[in-house]
């Protein structure tokens, strides 16, 4: 929200920061945001599923059949989540009416957080278990 107070009134007036032109409290999201979360719940849950896949192979004793599937998962689901932490602040002050100085919340911090875990995450079922399963 964009508020300002005259210095003639005692009453705040408060505007949509994301105008689109509606007069109505309802501001619509824009294709951009549309994009965005798609592309953080597509990551979301590509993860999710090499998650389940990484548990599922771990129960069936059955894990190196699927370390390449799980790495090839999280490399698209850190593909996609790059591409939306890029989108997101670029359309957003691109797009915002006001012109200063913005700060974006913890959660975009901890999308950029999950997004460097998933991409170790999937750097780790990179590496050729052949080589340490002798080990143990």
């Amino acid at each position: 929200m964009s508020c300002w107070k005259p210095a003639s009134s005692a009453k705040w007036f408060c505007n949509f920061a994301l105008n689109t032109g509606e007069t109505d409290a309802h501001v619509p999201f824009t294709d951009w945001q549309i994009a965005t979360l798609a592309l953080l719940l597509g990551g979301a849950s590509l993860i999710v599923l090499a998650f389940l896949m990484a548990l599922i192979s771990l129960c069936i004793s059955s894990r190196g059949r699927c370390y390449k599937p799980v790495a090839v998962i999280l490399f698209s689901a850190v593909v996609l989540q790059v591409c939306s932490l890029v989108l997101f602040p670029i359309k957003f002050i691109e797009t915002i009416r006001l012109r200063m100085y913005h700060e974006f919340n913890w959660g975009y911090g901890l999308a950029w957080g999950s997004t460097i875990f998933s991409f170790g995450g999937a750097i780790l079922y990179c590496l050729n278990p052949k080589n340490y399963e002798d080990y143990y």
